[in-house]
């Protein structure tokens, strides 16, 4: 995946023993109506991604829309490098790993599910962050 922000109206999925690079990006996932529209990252492939690390997004890997309350689920077999926030307000976020997985900076979700049988490694970093908006009274 090139860097950008990617808009999924219809959720988003990996799977398999394939390869999945995606530096710089920012998935927004807008799943609707229906909770069969979820954001699945599984497979015993390599998997590396990072979210932006400059404009409004910056450290935001996956936002989901904040009333949804569709399954954010990564399950890392191997080789999963995998940094930033992972936000769903309304949702339950469920992270496992088997092997030595990095998964995964900061988690605002209303559930959420850690597991596993190997190393999970949760790497926390102060920037970047996503931005903070400030609201000013301009005369």
């Amino acid at each position: 995946m090139q860097p950008g922000i990617y808009y999924m109206n219809n959720g988003f999925s990996f799977s398999g023993q394939g390869t999945l690079t995606a530096l710089g990006v920012m998935i927004y996932n807008n799943p609707g109506a229906s909770n069969s529209n979820t954001i699945s990252i599984t497979g015993q492939g390599t998997v590396n991604m990072s979210p932006p690390d400059t404009g409004l997004y910056k450290g935001i890997l996956i936002f989901q829309d904040r009333t949804a309350s569709t399954t954010i689920t990564v399950t890392g077999n191997g080789g999963f490098t995998i940094g930033g926030t992972f936000y769903a307000a309304n949702a339950l976020v469920s992270i496992s790993g088997n092997g030595d997985a990095h998964i995964g900076s900061q988690y605002i979700s209303r559930y959420l599910d850690l597991g596993g049988n190997g190393a999970l490694t949760i790497d926390y970093t102060a920037s970047p962050h996503p931005s903070r908006r400030v609201l000013q009274l301009v005369e």
